[in-house]
């Protein structure tokens, strides 16, 4: 037997077993235990009216607004158009007892539908990936914590955002964008106690190799091709500068015929939007990089405080799969209140790299895994995003034992799964790949699923303190 699977088998088993180091059993948190927010009234913290994070000298905790422990076990994708897709509309229709989506009927018995679902699934958030009014707005009136969004530039990956998008976020109008932005999506919330906290883009593209792989661009690319009057242009000649001993150098790495930096100054669109082509401008792009995600990063959250003092900032939600998050994560730790990251892998592979990500921090936060899953293939989903399982008891059992395994960690506080209802490869934009649920199209759980993901609900806690 290959003693790598024979190792990832005993693995899971252990995992999958109860056995903890403890001198009692673990036992499920008597419903009463719990506050109105999902949290543990068996250790509590100083309550704010809003979720917070402490660390209580062991170990990290969310806190809720009435100041007890809190682990976020929330799920993803609650987009009220997959309820009415040409596959399943008539069905939730019917179940609703509406005329057509929507409706004041369709919506009223949606979200009694989801609140009754999360509730027995032991669910305690909705992540930022969430479309669903009748469960988060008006503001201050949702009806179940969830993450918010803020985002200045629309730099999610799935969008394709296009070169323009990436503005020079050394500019006056870069921070005029954060306060409209700020002004017009955060300060309506800043009040609502149900907001876990704020979430910019989702794996925005950073990297050469992440544009590469989505056929984009960066940061560095588009603001070393603007001109003279753009702050950011300067600050990447004054980096170039420290870079190179002259301008001959310069040329020669980028085969430019420039006569002086302040030739270079006033060039724009000097540089094809393509991969660096030697190491000094692969080193080059990485040193403006860092420039770049700090001004982003620091402009975006001093306007996101002016308008919301309340609230946890997010930050994007950085790509554990590609080299993003570990290109960035030491310049966003500096604002960010907990590390939001996306990591689709195998079990063996996430404590691994959580280890490393962590020790990459010099200020030390809390792990939020913000989107993963493990998926089963089926002829309607024949490319789920996730490692896939050869049954949906072997997706429950990798469920139940990722979260062990990262709650045993002192510094995860939390996992926002994909997703909560199946999709299908005839709809527009899931014809390569799909998002696996916890039900059917149509409503049907997967009980081995279901049934794991109860367990994990009702002794989570205990998991953390094992």
């Amino acid at each position: 037997m290959n003693p790598r699977r024979n190792f990832f088998k005993l693995l899971i088993a252990f995992l999958t077993s109860g056995f903890v180091y403890a001198k009692k059993p673990l036992r499920a948190l008597k419903h009463d235990e719990r506050d109105d927010f999902g949290g543990w009234k068996g250790k509590s913290f100083k309550a704010t009216g809003f979720f917070r994070t402490e660390h209580d000298g062991e170990r990290w905790w969310l806190v809720t607004p009435e100041g007890n422990a809190f682990i976020s076990f929330g799920v993803n994708h609650y987009h009220v158009g997959w309820w009415a897709e040409d596959h399943n509309r008539e069905h939730w229709n019917k179940a609703f007892h509406a005329n057509r989506p929507f409706d004041p009927n369709w919506n009223k018995g949606f979200q009694k539908a989801a609140l009754a679902d999360l509730k027995r699934l032991g669910i305690n958030t909705l992540g930022i990936h969430t479309d669903a009014d009748m469960l988060t707005e008006p503001p201050g009136q949702a009806c179940f914590p969830y993450v918010a969004e803020y985002s200045p530039l629309k730099l999610s990956h799935y969008l394709n955002p296009s070169p323009e998008t990436y503005r020079d976020v050394f500019s006056q109008d870069y921070a005029d964008i954060c306060e409209r932005v700020a002004k017009e999506t955060v300060a309506p919330y800043a009040n609502d106690p149900m907001i876990l906290g704020f979430a910019m883009s989702d794996c925005p593209l950073f990297t050469d190799g992440e544009a590469k792989w989505y056929k984009g661009t960066t940061f560095p690319r588009q603001i070393r091709n603007l001109g003279s009057d753009s702050p950011g242009k300067r600050a990447y000649v004054q980096l170039m500068t420290k870079h190179y001993q002259g301008i001959s150098d310069f040329n020669r790495t980028y085969q430019s015929n420039f006569k002086s930096w302040e030739d270079v100054l006033k060039a724009n669109n000097w540089r094809d939007n393509i991969d660096p082509q030697n190491e000094d401008e692969r080193r080059d792009n990485v040193g403006f990089l860092e420039l770049c995600v700090d001004h982003y990063y620091k402009t975006a959250k001093a306007a996101f405080r002016r308008h919301n003092p309340n609230h946890l900032f997010f930050g994007d939600k950085l790509n554990g799969n590609s080299d993003g998050l570990e290109a960035v994560i030491k310049i966003t730790s500096h604002y960010t209140d907990l590390i939001n990251f996306q990591y689709y892998d195998i079990l063996e592979n996430h404590n691994i790299n959580m280890q490393k990500w962590s020790e990459k921090i010099s200020i030390k936060q809390p792990l939020l895994n913000g989107d993963s899953a493990f998926t089963v293939p089926t002829e309607t989903m024949p490319k789920p995003f996730g490692p896939h399982c050869s049954s949906q008891e072997e997706r429950a059992k990798l469920t139940l034992a990722y979260m062990k395994q990262s709650l045993s960690r002192p510094d995860f506080v939390g996992w926002h799964m994909c997703g909560i209802i199946d999709t299908t490869k005839t709809m527009p934009g899931k014809e390569e790949h799909q998002h696996q649920g916890l039900m059917t199209t149509h409503g049907d759980y997967y009980r081995s699923m279901e049934e794991s993901v109860q367990q994990i609900s009702a002794k989570m806690y205990e998991y953390a303190l094992k």
